[in-house]
C-alpha cells in the first residue's frame, strides 16, 4: 500500500499531490524543460519539487543523461503507485468536491455461483434504473469472498457452508470482525448428463453414487487440500473419483461428456434449466439426504448498510421467504 508519511495538514497533503502530478508530467514529457512549460513553472522550481520527492522517499526516480531523462527501476514502480494516488484523488474530488454532486449508488457483492442472484439484481435495477447505479458482482470461491469483504473490496458476501465446516467458519469470521446471517438451507442433489447410467432415475442413493467420478464445484484451496489428504472429507469418495472445477460451465461440460456426477445444493439447479442435465435428490437409506448445506451472507461487523445495500438484502430475503 502506498501512503504519505508524516502528513500533518491539508496544505501538506496538497503539496504531496502536486509533487506527484509534477512527477507524472515529467514522465509524460520526458523532459524537465518541456514539463515546466506545460505546468507554467520555472525549471528550477520543478527540478526542486522532483528532488524533494526523491529525498522524501529516499529513492532515485530518474536517470539524468545528456540525452534526457529515463525512469529508474524504482521510478517505474513508483510511477504505478503515483498514478493510482492521483486517479483516486481526482475521483474523490469529482464525487465529493461539490455539495450538489449526485452520489453514485454502489453495490459491491462477492458471491459463489448461484441461480437466484441474477434475478434479485435485475429487480434492484428495475427499481433504480437511473444513470448513477453501479453494481459490482464478483463470483469467487469461499475463501476469496471472505477476503474481499474483510478488505472492503466487497460489502456483502454470499456463500454456502456445510454442517461439517460451519462451526470453524463462524470462528474464522469472528476473528476477522465479520458477522454472518443464514438465508436458507438445502439438501443434496445429484446432477448428471445423458451419458450417465443413472440418468433416468428420479432419486439416487448415496452408496450407489460412490463408484462414479464426481465433479466438485467451487471448492476453496484449503478444503481441497483436506480432501486430498483425508479420504473421509467426502464420505466414501476416494481421490480417484474426484475432479475439481471452479465454474458451473466446466462442471456442465464434464456432465455432458462423461458419466461424472455433480453433488449440488438447490441454489445452482436453476443454472441447468433448459439443458439436458438431469438433477435429482440424493437419498440415504431410503430417506432424502438431510439439509446439510446453509446459504449465508456476511458483512463487516457494526458497519451500517447504505440504502441500496439495504434494499438488496430486503429483496434477497424476500426471495427466500417466497
Amino acid at each position: 500500500m502506498f501512503c504519505f508519511g508524516g502528513l500533518e495538514d491539508k496544505g501538506g497533503q496538497r503539496m504531496r499531490l502536486n509533487q506527484l502530478e509534477y512527477f507524472l508530467k515529467v514522465v509524460e514529457c520526458g523532459s524537465i524543460t518541456k514539463a515546466a512549460q506545460e505546468l507554467y513553472l520555472t525549471q528550477p522550481s520543478l527540478t526542486k519539487a522532483i528532488s524533494s520527492l526523491e529525498a522524501e522517499y529516499n529513492m532515485k526516480l530518474f536517470n539524468r543523461t545528456s540525452k534526457g531523462l529515463s525512469l529508474t527501476l524504482e521510478g517505474r514502480d513508483f510511477l504505478e503507485y503515483a498514478k493510482n494516488v492521483i486517479e483516486s484523488s481526482r475521483a474523490l474530488e469529482k464525487t465529493f468536491g461539490k455539495k450538489d454532486n449526485p452520489l453514485v449508488q454502489r453495490l459491491a457483492i462477492a458471491s459463489q455461483q448461484f441461480d437466484f442472484i441474477y434475478d434479485v439484481l435485475l429487480l434492484l435495477y428495475q427499481e433504480n434504473n437511473g444513470p448513477l447505479l453501479q453494481i459490482d458482482l464478483k463470483e469467487n470461491d469461499r475463501g476469496e469472498i471472505v477476503e474481499m469483504v474483510e478488505e472492503c473490496k466487497a460489502d456483502i458476501g454470499i456463500l454456502v457452508l456445510s454442517e461439517k465446516d460451519s462451526k470453524i467458519f463462524k470462528s474464522e469470521i469472528q476473528s476477522k470482525n465479520l458477522e454472518m446471517h443464514v438465508l436458507d438451507h438445502s439438501s443434496v442433489y445429484i446432477c448428471m448428463g445423458k451419458k450417465s447410467k443413472l440418468y433416468d432415475r428420479q432419486s439416487i442413493e448415496a452408496k450407489e453414487a460412490e463408484k462414479y467420478l464426481h465433479v466438485v464445484l467451487d471448492t476453496e484451496q484449503t478444503f481441497r487440500r483436506e480432501i486430498l489428504y483425508k479420504a473421509d472429507c467426502l464420505d466414501g469418495y476416494g481421490h480417484e473419483h474426484l475432479i475439481f472445477c471452479n465454474t458451473i460451465g466446466v462442471c456442465k461440460k464434464f456432465l455432458e461428456e462423461t458419466e461424472a456426477l455433480l453433488m449440488a445444493h438447490k441454489w445452482v439447479l436453476g443454472v441447468f434449466q433448459g439443458t439436458e442435465i438431469h438433477c435429482v435428490p440424493l437419498y440415504m437409506d431410503g430417506q432424502p439426504y438431510p439439509e446439510v448445506n446453509h446459504l449465508v451472507w456476511i458483512k463487516r461487523a457494526n458497519e451500517p448498510f447504505h440504502p441500496l445495500e439495504e434494499r438488496f438484502m430486503e429483496l434477497l430475503e424476500a426471495h427466500f421467504s417466497d
